[in-house]
């Protein structure tokens, strides 16, 4: 269980501190609102606070969790495996937010999402937020485990035989 929830990101990015934990899942009401019900499985997360140099503050956001989403395909349940890393640039406003700041960026970093530096910034809250962005629009497996073979001429599979489709039964009989 963690016992960080708040965090100063001024003190965490001018010390370079670290602070992690692992939550359970089921503390992350907003993600798991629209989910089916969860195992009792765990967040582990972390976040580094360290400064470029041009002296902009970046907090390092490291999350892994493996939520139960419903397979769309299927409609069966399957673990998502996240593990993710986020670097969020710090900013003193909401202003700031949407401000173009790209000739003070390093020039060998990406344009880095932003998020508003507080002396009481809710980690869990930007923990959850990360999870709910890597979740998958439609999520589904790779290959689900009772996908059965489509086509027009199934198997039987007690008699090992093959029979016609009853689809392709049907466009006989639209031919007599």
């Amino acid at each position: 269980m963690d016992t960080v929830q708040y965090v100063d990101t001024f003190e965490l990015t001018r010390c370079g501190l670290v602070v992690s934990g692992s939550t359970p899942i089921d503390r992350f009401v907003r993600l798991i609102s629209d989910l089916p019900e969860q195992a009792a499985s765990t967040v582990d997360w972390s976040v580094r606070g360290e400064k470029n140099s041009l002296g902009q503050s970046f907090l390092c956001l490291r999350v892994k969790a493996a939520p139960l989403l419903e397979c769309q395909r299927c409609l069966a349940p399957f673990a998502w495996q996240v593990d993710t890393e986020n670097r969020l640039l710090l900013v003193n406003s909401e202003a700031a937010l949407d401000e173009d700041d790209a000739h003070d960026m390093d020039p060998d970093d990406d344009a880095p999402d932003r998020v508003v530096g507080s002396r009481r910034c809710d980690v869990l809250a930007l923990v959850e937020d990360e999870i709910i962005l890597s979740l998958p629009y439609v999520p589904k497996h790779e290959a689900c485990p009772s996908a059965k073979v489509a086509g027009p001429v199934a198997r039987d599979a007690q008699a090992g035989e093959e029979r016609p489709s009853p689809f392709a039964v049907l466009g006989q009989l639209k031919k007599h």
